[in-house]
């Protein structure tokens, strides 16, 4: 057998091992093990920088909502005050987990492991329907409920949030979210997972304002209570009364739900929603349905950007001796070929062979093609079967260009329906809108104070408008300095 090899190789014909190797893979089944694709995208010191931004956020964050006066911002402080707590976690959480990989020994290098490419991943059309009783609903009865709602999307250390809906009360048949969430180098095997929180309105007062009546209160019963106790107790400051509070109102979890490659769809799908329990065993008092419903698009990389590009020349016409030279791009199913490489930025190509699922690539037959480094690119559909014979001008162009097909076809193997055509992903606005329904959509969608007296002068001396200026400020701040993820507005 091995005098049979060298024989084959002896006589001019390419080994066929690594040829092999692509149509085997197209061959084997296209699941793998969940985290193959797990690759570090950030480096630690990124990693690093974006757990200290986080930090100064929430100091920021903090100090805004001690100052804040209005339920409005107190609520969208807290909001955001939590997901900044949520992004470090995450961040340490990854650290720690790298740190033990690099101890233990489980890295794993990039460099000759071929992975399948990353993908950009939107989720839109959050809606959430609410189930009133009978009482509540329709006949405009029972307790005058409200809640503040607003969700929060992580995929591994890509964490972002939802503009958050104020007033949810019995009027409200489903909660909708006009949010975009824009993920950016998403794997194939992605675990989304999508929680809801909420927090019940009451008659609340602002943090800034409780020191102030706490210590006006103090003022009109020191007189009374004898001069020792009164002078200790008009002698506190509002940092040890605010210190010993917690700022903000507290949103809690009560519903979450997951998102894969699966539910990748063009159109809005309905999924379930794991209600969260108490302490206590009790589901939350907002009445959830136990689903919600959400597009989730994917654009892979594969679709948008090329694998590999160079000159190929290809065989033309009955003569087996024509050939003619193109610039050819592997990119979105398709090898297009240019006359040139200065006509690929300004006009349509040429020619364009498939390179689908059902694309095999081998060497080319010997006996009908001398020429060396050739290959044969076979497309099977309705049409027909059409065979298209290519050659690179060296061994090495051969090698790039045949990793570039194989990583292609492992691309759609992987990315699945994903990698079908290319779905309309969204872009997220500028400016966030919330949008509030007030009709059912059961028939639309199928079922499936300042602190201390130095800053309180200043902070004390804000206006509602200007606060909530330096709020947006600082939380666009936040979006503009994370970078590398996902997009979204906060």
């Amino acid at each position: 057998m091995e005098n049979s090899s060298q024989k084959d190789h002896s006589n001019g014909l390419p080994r066929p091992r690594k040829r092999q190797r692509l149509i085997r893979y197209v061959s084997l089944p296209y699941d793998l093990p969940p985290g193959t694709a797990a690759i570090q995208l950030i480096s630690d010191s990124d990693l690093q920088q974006k757990i200290d931004h986080e930090i100064k956020m929430r100091e920021g964050t903090a100090r805004l909502l001690s100052a804040s006066k209005h339920p409005a911002q107190v609520q969208e402080a807290a909001k955001n005050l939590l997901t900044s707590n949520t992004r470090i976690i995450a961040y340490m959480t990854e650290l720690q987990r790298r740190k033990t990989a690099e101890v233990l020994g489980n890295s794993v290098p990039a460099e000759g492991n071929q992975l399948p490419c990353r993908s950009q991943v939107s989720v839109s059309d959050i809606r959430i329907p609410l189930m009133w009783r009978d009482a509540d609903h329709f006949k405009n009865k029972g307790d005058y409920r409200r809640y503040a709602v607003f969700c929060m999307l992580k995929v591994g250390t890509e964490i972002y949030d939802t503009s958050m809906i104020r007033d949810v009360d019995r009027t409200m048949t489903d909660i909708t979210f006009d949010d975009v969430v824009l993920f950016d180098e998403i794997p194939h095997d992605f675990d989304m997972k999508l929680e809801v929180y909420c927090h019940k309105l009451h008659e609340e007062f602002s943090v800034s304002n409780t020191p102030k009546k706490l210590r006006k209160k103090i003022n009109d019963i020191s007189g009374s209570v004898g001069r020792s106790v009164g002078k200790r107790l008009s002698g506190l400051n509002d940092s040890d009364v605010i210190g010993n509070m917690v700022l903000g109102p507290k949103f809690e979890l009560v519903a979450k739900g997951s998102l894969h490659l699966s539910d990748v769809d063009n159109s809005v799908r309905t999924f379930d929603l794991e209600l969260e329990t108490n302490s206590e065993g009790q589901v939350p008092e907002l009445p959830l349905f136990g689903h919600y419903c959400c597009r989730v698009a994917a654009l892979p990389h594969c679709l948008t950007q090329p694998t590999v590009s160079g000159f190929l020349n290809l065989q033309e016409g009955e003569d087996l001796s024509q050939w003619r030279q193109y610039w050819c791009c592997l990119k979105n199913l398709q090898l297009a070929c240019w006359a040139s490489q200065d006509d690929a930025e300004v006009c349509q190509p040429l020619l364009t062979i498939p390179v689908t699922k059902c694309t095999q690539i081998s060497d080319a037959d010997p006996t009908t093609c001398e020429r060396p480094h050739a290959f044969v690119i076979k497309t099977v559909n309705i049409d027909g079967i059409f065979d298209h014979t290519l050659a690179a001008d060296t061994k090495e162009d051969l090698n790039k260009w045949w990793d570039g097909f194989q990583q292609h076809l492992l691309d759609q193997a992987l990315w699945k329906h994903a990698c079908d055509g290319m779905m309309d992903l969204r872009i997220p606005s500028s400016r966030r809108k919330t949008f509030v329904r007030k009709s059912s959509i059961y028939d639309e969608t199928p079922y499936i104070e300042p602190d201390t007296s130095s800053e309180g002068s200043v902070v004390s001396d804000l206006g509602s408008d200007q606060l909530s200026q330096m709020l947006h400020t600082l939380m666009g701040e936040n979006n503009q300095i994370k970078g590398g993820g996902a997009s979204s507005h906060s």
